[in-house]
This record gives C-alpha cells, sequence and structure tokens, in this order.
C-alpha cells in the first residue's frame, strides 16, 4: 500500500499542475464576438422591388457578402435560403452552417425552402449536426443513465452495510450515469437545446478512480478509512473550482464551445483528457496494490473474488477505451473516434447495469462483499474461537459425510438444530469460513454431487429430474438455474460435453 507522505506528495503535486493549468484557460478574456441581427438594410439601400428574380437576389447578397456590408447577419440567412431554394446545396451547406455559428438560430433548418434539398447529402448532413436526432442507441443509453441515478439514490437504504461502502460505489456509478447522460445530450443534438449542460461531467471526472478505489479499500479487512484519504478528491475539488467561470458562463458563450468557434475549447478538452487520462491510470496502480497485495484478494475465489475482478476488469477497460478515444483531441483517430466514443460508452452502461443487476438479483451483495460488515455483525455473537472452530469441524461433517445437503427440506434452521447450536452461530461459521450464505453452500455441494453422478454414469442412463431430486432439488427448474450458476452449462450441456470426451 502506497505510504501516506507518498500519496499527500502525489496529490498535491498533480493538483497544483492541473489548477495552474486550468486557471490559465478560465482566467483568459475569452474572444467571443456577437454580432446583432438588423433589419434587411440593403433592401432599402438599393430599392430592391419584389420583381427581381431569386438569382439576381442571389447574386445581389452574394456580392453584398464579398463587399462585407454591415448587415451581414440578415444577409448570411437569404444567401443561405436562397441557395436551399435554387437547389444549390453546396453554398447553401456553407452559409446555413456560418449564420447558424453566428447567431445560434438553429429555426432556420424548420425554414421550407431546405425541403428543395430534401435527399441531398448536405441536407442530411445539416439535419444530423444541428437537428434533434432520436435513436434506439441514443434510447438505450438513457434508460442506462436512469438506472445510474437510480442505483446511486436507492443504494444507500439498503440496510445493514457500511454507510461509507454505499456511498462510494453509489457515487462510482452516479459518475458513469452523469457521463453517460451528458453524451445522450451530445448525440441527439438536444445540448444545442440545453447549453448548459455542456462539460457537465467533467465536475466527476476525476472522481473515478478515487470513489472506486476507497470502495475496494472500505470493504477490505482492516483497511480503516482516515482522514488522509479526504486527500484523494483534492484535485477533483480543485478541477471543480478552477472551472467555475465554464459553468457560470453563459448560453451564447458555451454554445460556441459546442460548435467549436471558440478556439479554447480544444485546450480545455486537453486539459481535461490528460488530467483524466492521469487520474484512471495512477488510480489503476493503486487499486491493483490492494487487489494483488498480501491478502491476495484479487485471487480470492467464489463470488466475492468474482465481483472483485470483475469490477476492476471493467475499469480498467474503461480506461483503455478512453486513453483511445482522448487521441481524437489531438487529431489521431479522425472518423473512428465517433465509434470509440460509443464502445467506452456502451462499456460504462454495462458497467452500471452490471452493478445494479447483481444488487437486485442479490440483495446482499453489498453486506456480503463487506468484510467489515461480517466483523461488526458477529463481533458481540460470543462465539469463543474454540466453539468456532469445533462448530466447523461439525458442519463439515454434516455436509462430507451425512451428506444433509441432500434433504429437500433443509433450512438454516434444521441445519442449526443439528449442530446443536443457533441459527445466529450456523450463519456465522458459513460466513466466516466458507465465505458464502447458508443457500449458497447448500447449492455448491448439491451441485458437486450432482456433477459426480454425471461423471460416474458412463452409460448415460440417468434422467436429469432424477439426478435433481437425489441431491436435494424439488423440480427441474431450480436444479438447472443452480447448475448453470455454478458450472456455467446447463445440466444437457454437461452431458453432452462429457459424452463428447468419452
Amino acid at each position: 500500500m502506497l505510504k501516506p507522505i507518498k500519496l499527500l506528495v502525489f496529490i498535491v503535486c498533480f493538483s497544483s499542475l492541473l489548477s495552474t493549468e486550468l486557471f490559465a484557460i478560465v482566467s483568459r478574456e475569452p474572444n467571443f464576438s456577437y454580432k446583432t441581427i438588423q433589419i434587411d438594410s440593403l433592401i432599402l439601400e438599393k430599392s430592391i422591388n419584389s420583381d427581381m428574380t431569386q438569382l439576381e437576389l442571389l447574386i445581389l447578397y452574394e456580392d453584398a457578402w464579398v463587399q462585407k456590408h454591415p448587415d451581414s447577419i440578415n444577409i448570411l440567412k437569404k444567401l443561405a435560403l436562397l441557395n436551399a431554394e435554387l437547389e444549390q446545396s453546396e453554398d447553401a451547406l456553407f452559409y446555413t452552417e456560418k449564420y447558424i455559428k453566428n447567431t445560434f438560430d438553429f429555426s432556420i433548418l424548420a425554414n421550407g425552402a431546405y425541403d428543395e434539398l430534401a435527399g441531398t447529402p448536405e441536407h442530411d448532413l445539416l439535419n444530423k449536426k444541428y437537428m434533434p436526432q432520436i435513436s434506439v442507441l441514443a434510447f438505450v443509453y438513457f434508460c442506462a443513465a436512469l438506472i445510474g441515478f437510480y442505483f446511486m439514490v436507492v443504494i444507500n437504504f439498503v440496510k445493514n452495510s457500511n454507510k461509507k461502502t454505499k456511498l462510494f460505489i453509489g457515487g462510482f456509478i452516479g459518475c458513469h450515469a452523469l457521463f453517460i447522460f451528458e453524451f445522450v445530450l451530445f448525440m441527439t443534438n438536444l445540448q444545442y437545446r440545453f447549453p448548459h449542460s455542456y462539460r457537465v461531467s467533467s465536475i466527476v471526472a476525476l472522481l473515478f478512480g478515487p470513489l472506486l478505489f476507497l470502495y475496494f479499500k472500505s470493504i477490505i479487512e482492516k483497511e480503516k478509512l482516515n482522514r488522509i484519504d479526504a486527500l484523494h478528491f483534492l484535485p477533483g475539488l480543485l478541477f471543480l473550482i478552477m472551472s467555475l467561470p465554464l459553468y457560470f458562463s453563459n448560453s451564447h458563450e458555451k454554445l460556441e464551445l459546442i460548435l467549436g468557434v471558440n478556439p479554447l475549447k480544444k485546450t480545455y478538452d486537453g486539459i481535461v483528457f490528460v488530467a483524466k487520462v492521469v487520474s484512471l491510470c495512477v488510480y489503476a496502480f493503486f487499486i491493483s496494490s490492494l487487489l494483488f497485495g498480501e491478502k491476495g484478494l484479487f485471487k480470492q475465489e467464489g463470488e466475492i473474488g468474482k465481483w472483485k475482478r470483475n469490477i476492476f476488469i471493467l475499469y480498467i477497460a474503461y480506461t483503455v477505451l478512453y486513453i483511445i478515444y482522448g487521441l481524437s483531441v489531438f487529431n489521431v483517430l479522425g472518423i473512428w473516434s465517433s465509434v470509440i466514443y460509443n464502445i467506452q460508452i456502451g462499456l460504462m452502461s454495462i458497467t452500471v447495469v452490471y452493478i445494479a443487476h447483481m444488487a437486485y438479483v442479490q440483495p446482499a451483495i453489498l453486506r456480503k462483499y463487506n468484510e467489515n460488515y461480517l466483523i461488526e455483525k458477529y463481533q458481540k455473537s460470543g462465539l469463543t474461537n474454540a466453539l468456532s472452530e469445533e462448530l466447523k469441524e461439525s458442519l463439515v461433517k454434516l455436509f462430507i459425510e451425512d451428506k444433509v445437503y441432500k434433504e429437500s427440506n433443509i433450512s438454516l434452521e434444521i441445519l442449526s438444530n443439528k449442530l446443536n447450536t443457533t441459527r445466529h452461530n450456523t450463519s456465522q461459521i458459513i460466513n466466516e469460513h466458507f465465505n458464502m450464505n447458508f443457500f449458497e453452500l447448500i447449492n455448491k455441494f448439491r451441485i458437486k454431487e450432482a456433477v459426480n453422478m454425471f461423471d460416474d454414469d458412463v452409460k448415460g442412463n440417468l434422467n436429469i429430474i432424477d439426478v435433481a431430486y437425489e441431491v436435494g432439488y424439488n423440480n427441474k427448474v431450480t436444479f438447472n438455474k443452480a447448475f448453470k450458476k455454478e458450472m456455467s452449462v446447463t445440466p444437457s450441456e454437461y452431458i453432452q460435453s462429457q459424452n463428447l470426451n468419452r
């Protein structure tokens, strides 16, 4: 584990560097140049009458544009609409984009003049870039974001689990949800309608690593959190403070950033990218130090080890994809940046759904995967080490020799009676010595027995339902479900694989 003094030095240095760069950006005077839309003074000035043809008007406006007429904004609009009516798609695209980037008036695309361009690549490009785009993929991402926000709130109502653990894992998923939600607004072009949503996810850009690291630290035995752990949030806090001018800027200023009109966009994006990559990579090292450390937690067997490994692998995969996508900031990936970004958002959605699914399917997940909780839960049980070992040996005998798991009506109460102890003590023995709950232990032995029966059935005379009844299950459905969870294949698939190997 990294020593506190080394951690403090790293965080202070990283925060100072980040603060300096951000301050240089946000304190710089923005180079915004707004133009006021005037009345069409050119018509009054030239005494234009209604008898002029569209082509004559187009030539007149183009000449006025070249001569930098004071009414340039209105002239841009006229040029865009006239070119659209005359089906000059390339020129219509050119002037329309110039008009939008100068006025942020997206309503021009609703003008009937653009109906003449329907079906052209230029018309499709304008719609794709500036008009609302609702797609199945955007809907899927939106649902993932909602699941993330819901999980972040609901997780705090889970009983009998460490409060800090819930905050960390909830915050970690909340960061994902916020990032996904902003991407949905971006990919649907709704960000133009809600410009204040621009870069809102940057608020949590440096929290992904710290939250996951502290979550893992909080669920590891004897890894107590202390005040110095608050320093993990220092870079994120400084990043937020330095970004306040951006968040408090008006909608026009943010639209200039969204449309890329403001040259500061690339600089800001570059700093966010570098800062986040450094944070993700450093905390990948911190987390791996926990999971690969002396406790060997990454090699831990059972559901606990699987849970930790899966979350860590998802985190590493996200870090790699973010680095690859971030190269687009420097124009390295070109058109592939969009594909990589979608893969990245897809992975974030998978992370959200996976954790929420595990919490739903196994409600005890946040309790069971918190070793500190087990210590707190049983510290007043009065069960001595000697008695604990004695009960463990008796329990093993009941399972190995007596095969008590074959009893279809077996329950924690019945098992406790056989051990001549309380339900609480039996539950404690199973949790502490086998790292699982009562039902998982029963299923593990039952499936192991079923596998042995299938392996010994060389002639294939056994029926699956007969095996299910023999090992203690009351129906085939429950048996199939438990078998697949333990063996990753159904009983039928397992039997077929065994037959092929014989």
